[in-house]
C-alpha cells in the first residue's frame, strides 16, 4: 500500500519506494519465464548463480539452492556441462572448518540434504558436479592464533577456488558453459568497496571478455526478510511486490540480475510498504 502523506490544507503526495529503485526491473508470471529472458539476451559461458543463504531462523522455506534444482537448472543445461559448488569435501578431523562454520553461519539441518539433491538432478541432467578443492592444510591455514576461523581469510580462498575451479571446467571439451553456485557474495560483478577481492565473477569478466559471465543472485522473500542489511540493497523496495504468482527480475547493470523468486504468501511484501499515514 502506498504512503500517502497529507499536510493540512495542501495537496497529498504520494510516495513510492519502487519508484526510487535505480536501473530497471520486469515481471514475470514464474521462475522459468524470468529465466527464459534472460537467457534470451544471450549465452554466457559462465552463469555465476548467488543466493542469499537461509538460517536455522528461515524455518520451513523452500531454500534458494532447491528453487535453483527444482526449477532452473533445467534451463541452464544446454549451455553448460559443469557444475561448481561451493562446498566442499571435509575429512580433516581436529582441523575439520565445518563445525564451527555450521555454528557461526546458523544453517539449517537440511543444508547438506539440498546440495545432495542438486548433485542428484545435476548428474541425472548429465552436467558433471564439483565441489572445491581445499586440502587440510589450507584448513589449518585458515585459523588465527586463537584456533577461531578467520573468516576473510577463508572468504580470500573460497574466491580463489571458486576462480580456479571456473577455468579449469571452461578448459573441458563439450558444452563450453560452467554454473557456479554459491552465495551473493563472491559472484559480484560489481563488487563494492572494500569487497572487489572477494569476486571470482569481475575478474573473469574481464578475462573472458564482454557478456562472458553472467551474474544471477537468487532471492526468496521471506529469506531476506529479517536480513536488515539487506534492507540498504536498492533492489529492497521491489520486495514489495513479491507474491507466489510473480517473479521481478531487476537489473543491476549490463549482465548481473536480481531474481526475487515467487514468494509463499502476499503477506511478506508488506515489510517493504511503507504503512500509510
Amino acid at each position: 500500500m502506498r504512503a500517502i502523506v497529507c499536510l493540512l490544507f495542501t495537496a497529498c503526495a504520494v510516495f513510492e519506494p519502487i519508484d526510487d529503485v535505480p536501473s530497471s526491473h520486469a515481471v514475470y508470471p514464474d521462475t522459468a519465464a524470468a529465466i527464459a529472458a534472460i537467457l534470451a539476451e544471450g549465452t554466457p559461458r559462465v552463469f555465476a548463480v548467488g543466493e542469499f543463504h537461509p538460517s536455522k531462523s528461515s524455518g520451513t522455506i523452500t531454500a534458494p539452492i532447491t528453487r535453483f534444482t527444482d526449477t532452473i537448472i533445467q534451463q541452464l543445461q544446454p549451455y553448460a556441462q559443469d557444475l561448481v559448488v561451493e562446498t566442499w569435501h571435509d575429512d580433516c578431523g581436529a582441523a575439520s572448518l565445518q563445525p564451527q562454520l555450521a555454528r557461526a553461519l546458523q544453517r539449517p539441518v537440511a543444508t547438506g540434504a539440498d546440495i545432495a539433491h542438486l548433485a542428484r538432478e545435476s548428474t541425472r541432467l548429465s552436467i558433471h558436479t564439483r565441489g572445491l578443492a581445499i586440502s587440510c592444510l589450507e584448513h589449518q591455514a585458515m585459523r588465527d592464533p586463537t584456533g577461531s576461523i578467520d573468516f576473510f581469510r577463508l572468504l580470500q580462498l573460497v574466491t580463489t577456488k571458486l576462480h580456479e575451479a571456473a577455468l579449469d571446467a571452461l578448459a573441458g571439451s563439450g558444452r563450453p558453459g560452467v554454473i557456479i553456485y554459491g552465495g551473493a557474495l563472491h559472484n559480484d560483478l560489481y563488487p563494492r568497496w572494500p569487497l572487489e577481492d572477494l569476486s571470482y565473477a569481475a575478474p573473469l569478466a574481464r578475462e573472458l571478455g564482454d557478456g562472458a559471465v553472467v551474474e544471477l543472485d537468487l532471492v526468496v522473500p521471506e529469506v531476506v526478510a529479517p536480513m536488515l542489511a539487506v534492507r540498504l540493497e536498492p533492489w529492497f523496495p521491489l520486495i514489495g511486490l513479491a507474491s507466489p504468482s510473480r517473479v521481478i527480475v531487476w537489473r543491476r547493470g549490463p549482465h548481473s540480475f536480481v531474481v526475487i523468486l515467487p514468494a509463499q504468501s502476499e503477506e511478506i511484501a508488506k515489510i517493504a510498504r511503507p504503512a500509510a499515514s
